[in-house]
């Protein structure tokens, strides 16, 4: 989280954790470079990580659909659209 908080976007690709630089300017050289490490020497949790979270909304609750997974949060209204019985109904 704090090197996406500096700017640095991670997917995961298969099983392989990818990563950039997407922030503005350099990134910190001297901050960098031990977080990185802590990715690699953590890859399972990283992994197990980026699987469960939702970078758009930081949720971690989702709903497979054939090969894609839907968060619960961001797709509600596409999910209860394609699911109706999914919608709970207020009275």
């Amino acid at each position: 989280m704090k090197l996406v908080s500096m700017g640095y976007h991670f997917e995961l690709v298969g099983g392989k954790v990818r990563y950039d630089w997407q922030g503005p300017g350099d990134p910190d050289a001297g901050q960098v470079p031990p977080l990185l490490d802590l990715v690699r020497q953590h890859k399972t949790e990283v992994v197990e990580f980026l699987r469960c979270f939702c970078p758009r909304c930081g949720g971690c609750c989702f709903v497979p659909v054939g090969e894609e997974n839907f968060c619960l949060h961001c797709d509600w209204q596409m999910l209860t659209r394609l699911y109706p019985a999914m919608a709970v109904v207020k009275r």
